[in-house]
């Protein structure tokens, strides 16, 4: 790709379109018998794209794309070279699986939230991308406006949720938060940013509205960074968009270019590296973008610790005793998520879940939670659970019939079970480990990849 096209290609949406070609075809720049010549596309340039995944495994962060092959990221989740997965394209106008061959598969990077490893795909078949240089952009049109006013409205459930006690309670405890979106709206309206055009007006709300359903669903802090960073990626030519905390240019290429991340103290809290692909550059309206998706990453930071100390004045100001009524729960979701807290009643015909911060909590402080989102729902004795703790097995206690159930993600679990159905909206499972944490457990119907009676 010319420096000149790939400058072109930046913030462009392509029709939401795509379909797996069969025959033969004359040779072309995209050609899949020579895989190493294919053009490979970055996700800004893929912006009918909706999500990418390996089938029965996890979502993956995509580096790029073209009709012979990908190169993709996943966590915690290595694949073997030389096997086979199914990678499944998922567009808004539907989702196509292709068989494809790990050629390689490294460790990328090594984080908190757990090691990152590259691999690199040879599809078996060919799928055809859509032309970019015929693309129209989209009619859709998101105010940011609008937008950056809903996400207000969160912040404000946020503050609301906080426990009325210790005067930790007002708009003070986003107040770092709110300058930081503050920051970020004000580049967005200065003369560079509203030269950037209706694009970067565009992508800026989908920003923003990426933490606006985060804070909506209960999203983990870190998992709505991480989608925040896939949307910068969707709107820059760039392979590699992330977040490196301090200053320090340890590990951070030459080529890279930073944006500072400001901190709640003032100076730089954190690194936001971005890497192009050879031959591709970041022009003024990138820069400009990403100067103020960076204030966002900010807000997020600032978003965890105020969760953060949300649930943990919750945790101090509950006793052992609950409520008549009420009930401890972990829910796990299908992408790795938890989210921890208290409900009254949960039947699974209602197809969802409520949990609240606090028993007896505001309105503001419950999530409901779709049952179609998650893996499994925990009923705890204590949230915390016991680190230190080795599971053991009583049949003495068994009341049902033996199951074991093997999750979509590889996790296996086993117990007994009164209420299992292939046709259910779900099942309830008591564990063999009766000094255990776990109470009983939900599984969800979606979650389930195989069960056996032993």
């Amino acid at each position: 790709m010319s420096n000149s096209s790939a400058a072109k290609a930046h913030l462009t949406l392509v029709p939401r379109t795509v379909h797996i070609l069969a025959g033969a075809h004359a040779p072309s720049p995209d050609s899949w018998d020579d895989r190493r010549t294919s053009i490979r596309r970055t996700l800004s340039e893929l912006s009918w794209l909706t999500q990418v995944r390996v089938k029965y495994g996890p979502a993956v962060s995509l580096i790029d794309l073209s009709t012979g092959g990908a190169q993709i990221e996943t966590t915690s989740y290595r694949l073997q070279p030389g096997s086979t997965v199914v990678v499944q394209i998922d567009a808004e106008s539907g989702m196509i699986a292709v068989p494809s061959l790990v050629l390689r598969s490294y460790v990328s990077r090594i984080a908190p939230s757990g090691t990152a490893y590259r691999s690199a795909l040879a599809f078996k078949r060919r799928i055809d991308l859509p032309d970019l240089a015929a693309a129209k952009k989209s009619d859709r049109d998101l105010y940011l406006v609008h937008e950056h006013a809903k996400l207000n409205v969160e912040l404000r459930c946020l503050d609301e949720s906080m426990p009325p006690h210790g005067g930790t309670t007002g708009p003070a405890v986003t107040g770092v938060g709110r300058a930081a979106l503050a920051a970020a709206l004000a580049i967005m309206e200065s003369p560079s940013g509203r030269g950037a055009g209706g694009t970067f007006s565009r992508e800026m709300s989908r920003l923003l509205r990426v933490i606006t359903s985060g804070l909506t669903n209960g999203t983990a802090p870190h998992v709505i960074l991480d989608q925040v960073v896939e949307g910068m990626r969707r709107a820059v030519p760039a392979q590699v968009i992330r977040v490196v905390n301090g200053v320090s240019q340890a590990g951070i290429p030459a080529e890279a270019t930073c944006f500072d991340v400001p901190s709640p103290a003032g100076g730089c809290a954190a690194r936001l590296v971005v890497e192009c692909p050879r031959g591709c550059r970041l022009d003024s309206e990138h820069r400009t973008f990403l100067k103020a998706a960076a204030h966002l990453v900010t807000l997020i930071t600032e978003i965890d610790q105020v969760m953060g100390a949300r649930d943990r004045a919750a945790t101090a100001e509950i006793t052992c005793d609950l409520p008549v009524g009420w009930k401890r729960l972990v829910v796990r979701y299908l992408d790795g998520r938890l989210l921890k807290g208290f409900t009254t009643e949960f039947a699974p015909a209602k197809g969802q879940v409520h949990v609240w911060m606090v028993p007896n909590g505001p309105e503001a402080s419950r999530t409901t939670v779709p049952i179609g989102q998650l893996k499994a729902i925990f009923f705890v004795h204590d949230l915390e659970g016991d680190p230190a703790h080795r599971p053991g097995v009583d049949t003495s206690v068994e009341h049902g019939r033996r199951i074991e159930v093997t999750f979509v993600d590889g996790e296996l679990l086993a117990g007994t079970t009164l209420t299992y159905s292939a046709e259910g909206r779900g099942f309830f499972v008591t564990p063999l480990d009766t000094r255990g944490n776990n109470l009983r457990i939900f599984v969800a119907p979606g979650a389930v990849h195989q069960v056996k009676f032993p």
